[in-house]
């Protein structure tokens, strides 16, 4: 027979790689957003391209609006608006042409001023925010009557230039057409007063078809803003600041607030990109060019187009900078020479020398630089491609093919016109058969772009160990290369991004050919980002066009932190036979859940899986899904009708962030329970149906623990009946399930013994207290978020009606890293669940504001108390709003908090208690440790005068021990993990537990020292610890390998000593963020080493597995590790207590049916053991001792 046990979590893996990029600014010291093992050192490189030709100063979008594409205004032109020395004609549509009536109303006026013709003019049924600030912040909101024409002063530019948009006496002066007009324009020396804030709205009628096609004044409304008039209509939901209608003074600021910001292509694109910028980390690198710059020197070396390099952050100066240029850089008025553009900033990235984009830091020759560093850019225009081609990327070069590229782990890749050839580290060789990328054309965008992409940037760096680029989905390039996004604002070409990618791949479709002005190049726009791998965007408003740089940042970020991770189940095997494991991926922040056959035998872990999610397909509208009720307790129906107010109103506004397109709240709550038929339009798109799985470790539940429930107190509720119980579970009716927490928001509950993937779930839950934050999951710029984070603990409790028959089985589970909760769920028959078997949830808002719950990231833990009450018991967890470390006691059958016991200390947060069970099966103490570094005791056993089940802090309210740094004591050490409980020989219990934390961005550069321990909690005078009165065990390394062994093994003397300690000095860092395992006679441990190499493109993150002797913290008295490489332990084995390798995704420990363990690392898909003992005793022969540990320890 086969048993498991799981030695870790897998959050503890990998914290190899530190700093945290391209996400929303947010406080520091706060629980991570990301999963640790996606944090990488080496932020990317960006260059934002701008497009500054003539056209962006153009008040209209299409360029087909106005016959000869020429330049007219909105509004009359004060000169210098966007360049010093440089004046705008005064044409204003419809009043140049020889229209002599002051406030016309024509044709041309009304498509001129109707936001679906004119497709950038003001829209009343958008909301207008002012630019972002370098910081977020908003700027001033305009003043109506002396609005701006460009809210920041250009070079040399005319700041002061205001229109009153209130006054109907703006002079329209003509005559003074300097720039670009149609051969048929007409140059009138006239003036014409109209009025400025005056918009039409198309109302159809006879004759009128649409907006664009209408031919008759008369199929629009001409509304004037003005104070004269009250009541504007409120056309969206996005007008937030609005009632059920909008007053003068909303509208006119909504008009004002448009004209200043984005009434213009180039007003639109730089405070579309501020938005999307301002919300990045400042670990960014960026930089800024135009299509038209002038020459100038970029860190030392000339350059056009480049107007200022990347910078070694986005922070401060480097931030304020790039917005200043931003904002303020003038506007050229010239062509649109795209192709020549993206050569220069292609040859940038070229640059080795110390104020190029590879160096660490800008022109420190001593910084170095980091081979694996990403590079992207992202390109915006507005119209086709003219004027100069690129001088070094020419050619067809996406119509020949590349050369056989080597990467660093020995993989291969070559470009190939007709499909490429990859060959994986294990030699495994793909071939595809993509069409997309060639074309037989020359001297094209596309060829640019693929020039960057395909060929090495850095050909000066020889070494294959440096050709490092992280790979992911969409770009398997490892060699140093450029990544282009292109963003089309108002263009359209004659292929359709959204359909014809397909039709390209397979050959069935193909580019059209390019040429100087051409409609074509709309597609070689969108063929740039296709042979760049990166994403072509189509923008026709301020809010696409926002939305859109949003997409490519948010894209980028997750290519730079792609990665993988793999757990396994600590609670697995029901049939004795099956392993469990789960996984995450954040190409696309998907997870999967794996189930494994193990050799009942052997203890070997097939390399094949029985099944996985990642075919699983789910019908949206019949999928069991629910939610807890309002109130707190019971549940409903996960759907948009049963939602509570609040709730719907979170997916309303949600909804409104789409429009233009028609979303509604229905369409969202939709998505979140599977849909995918709005996804990609607008929805985000899910490859896979589960989301990330990063903390929840998969739980296997069947037949499920024996609680030792037989033992209950003569009398107690269940008593008799218990064993039926457990028989019951054993029976062939049971169903198997597993259930896993995942970041979709939902906690999933899989049919174990599944063949068919499509009926693989039998039912998810979403706690309450996430509903509002679920939108974001729809959203194409989602960045990651945790939901349902935590891992789900289920036993037996007799909460029952019936009481011949109360026993019922209980899953507990917390939403960890995702938000300050628990629930409860009864899940005794899980083919059955419905809403009535939600039992509760508690929350930092449910069911009232509790300031005292923070992120609950450990397991919370049932039990009975004396007077027969069954309980949740949990600590507070980290974070909450009062900054205590807490203990809840619950009830379990009604949530209801029974007790809260404040240890009263501040800035600290209470870790995940373990419980000590009474022979008579109750509650006899919790132990827990907080992030002060004290090991609280909490008394269940001690009556108070009618309170029977009083909870209080043990030792008059002080610290069973308090952990502090070897080396400076004023340095607490942090307990985050949950301690265990062996029995110690003479009585008591000895608390084994260890030092440090790992959930906060900043944590893994910290190096203070942690350390293991084991405290004797004696039952006969009882009192607490302090660490001289511990003996200290001391670890090295076994001839400096990777093995570890003690140094000078001390005795445990009892009668003077009150337990052990190893301080983790072996290699700098090291910390225990995972439970350590009491298996029978020994205490297993897994520590975490974050990286500590200082080449930024490593990630030598290492765990170290202890295997040692709970009594005394030593070596065992056998050989525990694999030291010779035979995958077994025999006597050639050294004697040796641990072992270090790569940072472990979760340690499972198999008990073979020749009693040999053996000790596993998830991460090894070939199951290669990493320890374990031959013929372990077991203490079968041990008396029972007077405290049961059935749930802590196994005794046999």
């Amino acid at each position: 027979m086969v048993r498991t046990f799981s030695l870790t979590k897998r959050a503890c893996a990998a914290i190899l790689i530190v700093s945290q990029i391209l996400l929303p600014l947010q406080a520091s010291a706060t629980v991570s957003k990301l999963p640790p093992m996606v944090k990488p050192k080496v932020p990317p490189n960006i260059m934002f391209t701008l497009d500054d030709s003539g056209s962006m100063v153009f008040e209209y979008m299409p360029d087909k609006l106005v016959p000869g594409f020429s330049y007219v205004a909105g509004f009359p032109q004060p000169p210098n608006v966007y360049e010093a020395n440089k004046a705008f004609p005064s044409d204003v549509m419809g009043f140049g042409d020889g229209n002599g009536t002051d406030n016309a109303t024509t044709l041309k006026i009304a498509r001129f001023r109707n936001w679906e013709v004119n497709e950038i003019y003001y829209n009343p049924g958008v909301k207008y925010d002012p630019w972002k600030n370098a910081d977020g912040t908003s700027m001033p909101q305009a003043n109506p009557v002396a609005a701006y024409f460009n809210p920041v002063a250009p070079t040399g530019g005319n700041l002061v230039a205001t229109i009153n948009l209130t006054s109907s006496t703006q002079g329209v002066v003509w005559g003074k057409v300097d720039w670009i007009k149609s051969s048929t324009a007409a140059v009138v020396n006239e003036q014409r007063d109209f009025y400025p804030a005056t918009y039409f709205k198309y109302i159809g009628g006879t004759g009128c078809v649409s907006a664009d096609d209408a031919t008759n004044v008369n199929c629009f409304e001409k509304v004037e803003i003005k104070s004269t008039v009250t009541s504007y209509p409120k056309f969206s939901s996005d007008r937030t600041e609005c009632a059920t209608t909008c007053t003068y003074a909303q509208e006119i600021q909504n008009f004002a607030n448009w004209f200043q910001y984005w009434r213009s292509r180039t007003l639109l694109a730089r405070g579309g990109a501020g938005t999307a910028f301002s919300k990045q980390e400042t670990s960014l690198r960026v930089g800024f060019a135009t299509l038209n710059a002038p020459s100038r020197t970029i860190n030392g070396v000339s350059s056009s187009v480049i107007v200022a390099g990347v910078t070694p952050d986005f922070a401060g100066a480097n931030r304020q900078s790039f917005f200043d240029e931003l904002y303020k850089y003038p506007a050229y008025l010239n062509g649109t020479p795209l192709r020549a553009a993206m050569d220069k900033v292609g040859q940038y990235f070229r640059r080795t020398d110390a104020g190029g984009p590879w160096q660490n830091t800008i022109n420190d020759t001593s910084s170095g630089q980091a081979s694996c560093r990403q590079n992207y850019h992202i390109m915006t225009t507005d119209g086709t491609w003219n004027g100069n081609g690129a001088s070094v990327a020419n050619g067809n070069v996406d119509g020949t093919n590349g050369v056989l590229r080597t990467a660093a782990d020995g993989s291969t890749f070559k470009y190939g016109i007709s499909g490429s050839t990859l060959k994986d580290s294990a030699g495994n060789v793909t071939v595809t058969t993509d069409k997309q990328y060639a074309d037989t054309y020359s001297d094209t965008l596309a060829d640019v772009a693929m020039y960057y992409w395909v060929n090495d940037l850095r050909s000066d760096w020889t070494d294959q160990s440096k050709k490092n680029v992280p790979t992911n989905s969409a770009d398997p390039a490892f060699w140093q290369h450029l990544v282009t996004y292109t963003v089309g604002l108002g263009v359209v070409g004659t292929l359709d991004p959204a359909t014809d990618l397909p039709a390209l791949k397979d050959g069935t479709k193909q580019w059209s050919q390019p040429a100087a002005d051409s409609t074509n190049n709309v597609d070689d726009l969108w063929h740039a980002a296709v042979n760049g791998r990166g994403q072509y965007f189509s923008a026709r408003n301020p809010k696409q066009f926002g939305e859109s740089l949003a997409l490519a940042l948010a894209d980028i970020a997750s290519r730079v932190g792609s990665a993988a991770a793999v757990a396994t189940s600590n609670n697995t095997l029901g049939s004795n036979t099956k392993l469990y494991t789960s996984s995450y991926r954040t190409d696309n922040w998907s997870g999967k859940l794996e189930q494994k056959s193990v050799n009942a035998t052997t203890g070997a872990v097939s390399v094949t899986n029985d099944w996985d999610t990642d075919n699983w397909t789910v019908n949206a509208s019949t999928r069991k899904v629910f939610t807890t009720a309002a109130s707190g307790i019971g549940g409903i129906e996960f759907n948009y009708t049963n939602l509570a107010a609040s709730d719907k109103t979170a997916f309303n506004d949600a909804a409104a962030d789409y429009l233009p397109t028609v979303v509604t709240g229905t369409n969202i709550v939709d998505y979140i329970r599977g849909d995918k038929s709005l996804e990609n339009n607008p929805f985000r798109i899910r490859k896979y149906v589960l989301g990330d799985l990063v903390n929840s470790d998969p739980q296997y539940v069947r037949e499920g623990k024996d609680g030792g429930y037989v033992f209950l107190p003569a009398g107690s509720v269940g008593k008799g009946s218990y064993q039926t119980f457990l028989n019951w579970k054993k029976s062939s009716s049971r169903v198997a399930t597993v259930y896993v927490g995942s970041n979709d928001g939902m906690l999933h509950a899989f049919d174990a013994a599944a063949n068919d993937t499509s009926a693989l779930e039998r039912f998810a839950y979403i706690p309450k207290s996430i509903i509002p934050k679920l939108p974001q999951l729809a959203k194409k710029t989602y960045s990651h978020e945790f939901y349902v984070d935590g891992t789900v603990n289920v036993g037996d409790a007799a909460i029952g009606t019936d009481i011949n028959a109360p026993w019922r089985m209980v899953l507990l589970g917390a939403t960890g890293a995702g938000g300050k909760a628990v629930f409860a769920l009864d899940v005794t028959d899980p083919a059955t669940f419905d809403q009535s078997k939600v039992l509760w949830e508690l929350s930092s808002t449910i069911p009232t504001a509790d300031s005292d719950m923070g992120y609950t990231m450990g397991v919370p833990q049932m039990g009975r108390l004396k007077d027969g009450t069954w309980v949740a018991v949990f600590g507070n967890g980290y974070e909450s709003a009062s900054g205590k470390a807490v203990l809840y006691v619950v009830n379990l059958r009604t949530g209801a908090v029974l007790y809260k016991k404040d240890t009263g200390t501040t800035s600290n947060g209470l870790s995940t208690p373990k419980l000590l069970i009474n022979s008579d099966s109750t509650i006899k103490a919790a132990y827990a440790g907080d992030l002060q570094g004290n090991l609280w005791k909490f008394d269940f056993s001690t009556p108070s005068p009618g309170d029977p089940t009083k909870v209080e802090i043990a030792f008059n309210g002080s610290p069973l021990f308090t952990a502090k740094n070897s080396v400076n004591p004023s340095l607490k050490q942090p307990i985050t993990t949950q301690p265990q409980l062996y029995p110690h020989p003479e009585n008591g219990i000895i608390v084994i537990f260890g030092t440090g934390k790992i959930y906060e961005d900043t944590d893994p550069t910290n190096t203070s020292l942690q350390t293991l321990y084991g405290i004797w909690d004696k039952d006969s005078a009882p009192s607490t610890v302090v660490k001289t009165s511990l003996v200290q065990q001391t670890l090295t390394k076994d001839n400096g390998s990777m093995f570890y062994k003690f140094l000078n093994p001390q005795v445990v003397d009892w009668n003077t000593k009150r337990g052990w300690y190893i301080d983790l000095t072996v290699v700098s860092a090291e910390r225990l963020v995972t439970d350590p395992i009491i298996f029978e006679d020994q205490v297993i441990f897994t520590t975490l080493i974050p990286g500590t190499s200082t080449d930024p493109c490593i990630t030598d993150g290492f765990s170290t597995t202890l295997q040692l002797s709970p009594l005394n913290g030593g070596p065992l008295s056998y050989k525990t590790i694999d030291t010779n490489g035979d995958n077994q332990i025999t006597p050639s084995d050294t004697m040796v207590s641990g072992r270090q390798s790569t940072a472990t995704m979760g340690t499972t420990i198999i008990r073979t049916g020749n009693r040999n363990l053996k000790v596993y690392q998830a991460a090894s898909k070939d199951g290669t053991m990493i320890g374990g003992a031959e013929g372990v005793n077991s203490r079968a022969s041990d008396p029972i001792p007077t405290v049961r540990l059935w749930r802590q320890i196994n005794i046999k």
